[in-house]
């Protein structure tokens, strides 16, 4: 019995030894069958493409740092840029507008160097009226009338200006020059706001007599007296200035300003404003043209003002029993 059963042990080993093997030796076969199949081909190129790939991408990298270059990202192309619009500068009652504002409302961005001027020119004209009588006498004595020359630059005060302007404006129109079109509407501009606002609300609110009523330099009725400032030199001023200002020509300044120079003698010596009204006139008009011209040069080259500045018409309705109105309110 004893001797039976470490026979049957070392048969059962010899089996399961046995066993094992066949079962390893089937598993190898049936793997080396898989990679001769084609699936097993994709396989082994798909891992040996990965290794390869890996590898030079890890050779590049390093021979890139060895060699000091950095590695280049792909570039991302920019979405295309839209070009502005071509500039247009605004149309001439929109530029109308802009003007006025940009004008009255310059004492708002006056400096210290403004103000001090302007105290000084009020300062020289309270001066200057202490001889208004007397030097208004004299030319209604003993000044010469100029003649013609006189008769033709007192036009330059009146309606014949516009004549000179619009003459501008068709030299330019026929010889294609837009300067010569722009003192046309500049000087229109300027005559509005210089003789049309400024000049007739101040003559009304000073109220001042002119020296054909024999009151005395310093008569004053508001609301009554058109006096001071004179609106013919105002007027002759305004339009001297923006020619003077437009061209570059010594000449031109100089028969622009002369010309405007006579016209507000010719009202001194006829009796109608005393020296001290041309003088503010004068003042009134000058500034007012330059700064037109200065300022509508900016606006035509695309320099845009900033939109405090700008000016805002509103026109509203006005109806009430019996009666239709309309109210104008310009906001600058």
């Amino acid at each position: 019995m004893t001797s039976a059963r470490p026979t049957r042990v070392r048969v059962l080993a010899r089996l399961l030894v046995v066993t094992a093997c066949a079962m390893a030796a089937l598993a190898a076969a049936q793997g080396a069958a898989v990679l001769r199949s084609p699936a097993g081909a994709a396989v082994r190129a798909g891992g040996k493409g990965e290794g390869e790939q890996a590898r030079s991408e890890a050779n590049g990298e390093a021979n890139g740092e060895a060699n000091g270059e950095a590695k280049v990202e792909p570039k991302m192309e920019a979405p295309p840029v839209e070009e502005p619009p071509p500039y247009r500068p605004p149309s001439f009652p929109k530029m109308v507008l802009l003007d006025t504002g940009h004008v009255l409302a310059a004492p708002y961005r006056w400096q210290g160097r403004e103000w001090r001027l302007f105290s000084a020119s009020v300062a020289s004209l309270a001066v200057l009226s202490l001889a208004d009588e007397s030097l208004s006498d004299a030319a209604r004595e003993r000044g010469t009338t100029l003649g013609f020359v006189g008769e033709t630059a007192h036009g330059l005060g009146d309606g014949r200006s516009f004549v000179l302007l619009g003459g501008f404006y068709l030299a330019g129109a026929i010889g294609h020059d837009s300067k010569a079109k722009n003192v046309c509407l500049d000087g229109l501009v300027a005559s509005l706001i210089a003789s049309g606002i400024i000049t007739p609300v101040s003559s009304t609110l000073v109220g001042r007599e002119r020296p054909t009523e024999e009151q005395g330099a310093y008569s004053f009725r508001p609301f009554e007296g058109r006096s001071f400032p004179s609106g013919h030199a105002t007027q002759a001023f305004a339009v001297a200035s923006v020619i003077a200002t437009s061209y570059d020509q010594l000449w031109v300044k100089v028969t622009a300003y002369g010309t405007a120079a006579v016209a507000a003698y010719v009202r001194v010596q006829r009796g109608k404003h005393f020296p001290t009204d041309v003088v503010a006139g004068a003042l009134v008009g000058t500034l007012v043209g330059r700064s037109v011209v200065h300022f509508n040069r900016r606006l035509r080259s695309g320099e845009r003002e900033p939109e405090s500045t700008g000016a805002r018409l509103t026109l509203l309705p006005v109806v009430s029993s019996g009666s239709l109105g309309l109210t104008a309110t310009l906001d600058f």
